[in-house]
């Protein structure tokens, strides 16, 4: 990129945030400008174009409605770029202005995709991607309206061990965030007598206790929705291959917890000879604290 380039690139990137975009009809030849920098192969042309794109926000607010499909298809679309993180960085945080500038009207047909893309970025390595995936995936919790409430409670279901886990991120800024839209997203898992418990763990008027809500978690689920088991535990053995080991420990302790409330006698799809092996590996583990909570969970199995 040349000096001319750049200077032109900072020029649009400025007037985003112009008042004179209210003023005159220069804004549409501007985004579709921006649109097609996003695409450009240095990977700073890229995010400073979707920053650009983002900034509509504070340039013309009540443009956000008018373009707002061109500007989701825009974001969401560098959400899947593969050669900078910093690019998927701006662009969750320019959808997160983006939506919370909509204030929870209807997002359209945009809205299975970016909960999809999003739901990639939870067990991403980059601490703020993580953190902002977290936040961007509670605004959308505000604005699955009508159309997309059904769609966006199968996403949670898929997605609520991922929460309880990441409670205990090793990144304070991601266990913060997790755990503010867990309490938003807990409503869609439509377990209305879990919901009470649940809104006493992640009230913020509370200290966080992960393990026992963990347990109690377990014990409502062994005793009134045991069928919702089987994908709970799967899909918790899997974290037994985190590159965190704060995952991996929490991991172990959330499968010994499932199978200390639970009659193993009626889980038949519980393998226990897998089971044992993964925990084994796990006494293994590079990790002291990931050994010791997996010797303990054979110990007490």
């Amino acid at each position: 990129m040349n000096i001319l380039e750049l200077m032109d690139m900072l020029i649009l990137f400025q007037l985003m945030t112009d008042p004179i975009l209210r003023e005159k009809k220069i804004l549409k030849s501007i985004l579709h400008s921006l649109e097609e920098r996003s695409r450009d192969n240095n990977s700073i042309v890229r995010q400073m174009a979707v920053r650009g794109l983002g900034n509509l926000v504070y340039g013309a607010p009540e443009k956000v409605k008018k373009y707002k499909k061109f500007l989701l298809e825009a974001l969401i679309r560098t959400l899947e770029d593969t050669f900078s993180s910093e690019v998927i960085v701006e662009s969750l945080k320019a959808l997160a202005n983006v939506l919370n500038e909509l204030k929870g009207k209807d997002i359209g047909s945009s809205f299975r995709d970016l909960t999809t893309q999003i739901r990639k970025y939870f067990d991403n390595e980059d601490n703020t991607l993580r953190a902002l995936a977290f936040v961007l995936f509670g605004i959308l919790a505000g604005s699955a309206k009508r159309k997309w409430k059904d769609y966006f409670a199968k996403q949670v279901r898929q997605s609520w061990v991922t929460l309880l886990l990441h409670l205990q991120d090793p990144s304070p800024e991601v266990s913060m965030e997790c755990r503010a839209t867990f309490h938003l997203c807990a409503p869609f898992l439509g377990l209305k007598r879990l919901q009470t418990i649940l809104n006493e763990h992640l009230s913020w008027r509370t200290e966080l206790n992960p393990e026992e809500l963990q347990m109690d978690i377990c014990r409502h689920l062994a005793k009134e929705k045991a069928e919702l088991l089987e994908n709970f535990y799967k899909t918790t053995i899997t974290y037994f291959c985190s590159s965190w080991e704060e995952i991996r420990a929490v991991a172990a302790k959330l499968a010994g917890i499932i199978l200390e409330h639970t009659d193993t006698k009626n889980m038949k799809w519980l393998d226990m000879e897998h089971l044992l092996t993964s925990l084994q590996v796990l006494q293994n583990d590079p990790s002291p604290i990931v050994q010791m909570v997996a010797t303990q969970v054979l110990r007490d199995i």
